[in-house]
């Protein structure tokens, strides 16, 4: 099935954005950004601020959208009590006009009924607008067949990437033996080869007809977290699983030999030539390396930072801003000074993107 899913109008839109977010977002204003095609180009979420915070959160929105908003603008308001949402999305609507653009709608959802804070015509009235059951929209029957399913809030997000008690504590045993210790009881040679091998299984194609798959034993999952204390080989990981994001001219040549003799190609990965190639499998990819992130314990700050830091560029590649901001969070907060998911935190802050349409939800229909 394509990614390319149209959606007849800005109520079904409604029906549609938790699935493009990955949660039910709350107490929040939600920025789309359509392109001259009326695809999806660009979507920001912001938690509703406090009353002297709106002009901050209208300058830290507008930054991204100056640099993408390319057509239409949608803006959404989620909110608990009614009007709370108006000031920021008020706010909103000038700035985003006064810049050019042409704002297509402004809503408010409350208790699942749509709001206008802005239109007083018959289409909007006072009492508001039952939103679309997502059942009857069938964009959303094409993202759920796509795998795309909303967590109930952004709590639930957090908890994609945070340790997992048992496995997070088997694994934590096996990081914490001296590498001496490590290798004799596995047999190893070369750490990095190693390494690779861990990898490839933890990266191993999914079976067909098989529901999820079996997780890698602990003494594994604990070679392929150490492999990444190897800047070459993270970088080259890195760039395996997200092409595109490093070119292949600047990753160690050993490195990426041994990832081409080991590791698989599904979902996309190791496509140097065509970064978009096997897009349709990266959400299950992406749940690899979630539950690898869930494996290492807080007190492996290094080890956290660098695989919630692998899993972010991912996430942020496939469009889930959501998961990356989870995953960055995790990783700076056991270890704030790990350079790469800071620099890639300021990538997420400013809303810089690969240059394709963000995946999921892409064509926005006229209504009718």
């Amino acid at each position: 099935m394509s990614d390319a899913t149209t959606v007849h109008g800005p109520d079904e839109l409604l029906a549609v954005l938790p699935y493009q977010l990955g949660y039910h977002p709350a107490r929040s204003v939600v920025v789309v950004a359509l392109d001259r095609a009326r695809r999806v180009h660009f979507v920001a979420r912001v938690d509703l601020p406090p009353p002297d915070h709106v002009p901050d959160t209208v300058e830290a929105v507008m930054g991204p959208l100056r640099r993408e908003v390319d057509g239409p603008v949608l803006l959404v308001g989620y909110e608990d009590e009614a009007h709370e949402a108006d000031p920021l999305l008020l706010a909103l609507l000038e700035a985003v006009e006064s810049h050019g653009a042409e704002v297509l709608e402004v809503s408010v959802v409350r208790a699942g009924r749509r709001y206008s804070p802005v239109c007083e015509r018959t289409c909007c009235p006072p009492e508001g607008v039952p939103v679309p059951a997502s059942e009857a929209v069938p964009a959303v029957a094409e993202l759920v067949a796509l795998g795309h399913a909303p967590l109930p809030d952004r709590a639930a997000v957090d908890g994609l990437v945070e340790p997992e008690a048992g496995r997070a504590t088997e694994v934590g045993a096996w990081l914490s033996l001296p590498a001496g210790d490590r290798r004799s009881r596995r047999g190893s040679t070369r750490v990095r080869r190693e390494a690779v091998r861990a990898w490839a299984a933890v990266l191993a194609p999914p079976v067909a007809g098989e529901r999820g798959r079996p997780e890698a034993p602990p003494e594994v999952l604990a070679r392929a977290v150490e492999g990444l204390r190897d800047i070459a080989l993270r970088d080259a990981l890195i760039a395996w699983v997200a092409p595109g994001v490093v070119p292949r001219s600047e990753l160690d040549a050993v490195v990426v030999a041994l990832l081409e003799r080991h590791v698989p190609r599904w979902a996309g990965m190791g496509s140097w030539r065509h970064p978009g190639r096997g897009a349709e499998g990266r959400h299950a990819l992406l749940e690899r390396l979630l539950a690898l992130a869930r494996s290492v314990p807080d007190d492996r700050p290094d080890d956290v930072a660098a695989v919630c830091t692998t899993a972010a560029q991912l996430a942020w590649q496939v469009g889930d801003g959501a998961v990356a901001r989870a995953a960055l969070e995790r990783a700076l907060r056991v270890e704030p000074g790990y350079r790469l998911a800071q620099l890639l935190g300021r990538v997420v802050e400013h809303g810089l993107r690969p240059g394709r349409p963000v995946p999921g939800v892409q064509r926005l229909g006229r209504a009718g």
